[in-house]
């Protein structure tokens, strides 16, 4: 089941469900730049129980997916990453390493309080 996204004031919130793999996380990424009546807004995922053993190529493949539907136009900038664990950390970290050369920028963050801060900015 794709995650569960929320269209906020501010923001558009991107909640996975426990278990989450990898195809859920495309299908969530494919339904924010085509589904009509999601804005273009910056974007807050929180993985509170989402995937917790995504591989290099994984996080790769996610990468390339985020180009390859990246409109050349969009107006979003920022997506943070929320986890709740100290793996969910280094797996946000190191996607955000292999997807530095993507036009928009990526945080990770604890509270979902700073994340929202962020994106707002």
């Amino acid at each position: 089941m794709p995650p569960k996204i929320t269209i906020k004031k501010n923001y558009i919130l991107v909640e996975p469900k426990a278990g989450t793999d990898l195809r859920e996380i495309q299908q969530g990424v494919a339904r924010l730049f085509y589904v009509k009546g999601i804005p273009e807004q910056n974007r807050v995922w929180i993985f509170r129980e989402g995937p917790q053993n995504l591989s290099s190529d994984d996080l790769k493949r996610l990468k390339s997916l985020v180009k390859a539907y990246y409109p050349a136009d969009a107006s979003i900038r920022k997506t943070a990453i929320v986890v709740g664990s100290d793996q969910q950390k280094s797996l946000a970290e190191s996607f955000i390493k292999i997807a530095g050369d993507l036009p928009q920028e990526f945080k990770v963050f604890s509270k979902l309080a700073d994340a929202e801060h962020w994106v707002k900015e």
